[in-house]
């Protein structure tokens, strides 16, 4: 009564094994025909489901090897953006040491700017408190609310719940 997998979904495959279980519950068939029966339609499940294991560990493997890339990507970038901003000081302290603030060409502009005038804080202790402002920060601690509810603890606002992983070893 198995049917090769190649042509069903692992849902089909599913659904037909429930149905096949049901239905030998349902009839006055002996159990070892019962067992032999759903050992051989849980064949094809486990056939299906080696295949997308499979499938999952080739694009783990693909993914791995993209995080690598990207880790790589990112170290060249940012390799780049310091050394533009290095560039980018030196033509401005030189620029600047020799009073040429514009330069005009017929690719790009270059010009100098001052910037809006920043806050330093030296001591921020010193500084008077109307110029301050207090944040509170409040944080679940959601570590303790899993030991106090497993405990038997009812706490409103919070529940524990369960989920399923799989794991492929």
């Amino acid at each position: 009564m198995t049917m090769s997998s190649k042509s069903f979904t692992l849902y089909q495959l599913a659904d037909q094994y429930l149905q096949l279980a049901q239905a030998m519950r349902d009839t006055e068939v002996p159990d070892e025909v019962v067992d032999k029966t759903l050992a051989a339609a849980s064949g094809d499940i486990e056939h299906k489901a080696w295949n997308i294991t499979a499938l999952m560990q080739e694009f783990e493997g693909q993914i791995a090897m993209m995080k690598l890339a990207e880790q790589r990507m990112a170290f060249r970038r940012k390799s780049l953006e310091k050394r533009t901003e290095t560039l980018r000081q030196y033509l401005l302290q030189h620029l600047c040491r020799v009073g040429i603030f514009e330069i005009e060409t017929p690719e790009f502009a270059i010009r100098v700017y001052d910037n809006p005038p920043r806050v330093i804080l030296d001591d921020e202790d010193l500084v008077p408190a109307e110029y301050k402002e207090e944040e509170v920060v409040v944080s679940v601690r959601k570590d303790e609310l899993r030991r106090a509810m497993l405990e038997g603890e009812i706490i409103p606002g919070a529940h524990l719940e369960r989920s399923q992983r799989l794991a492929i070893k």
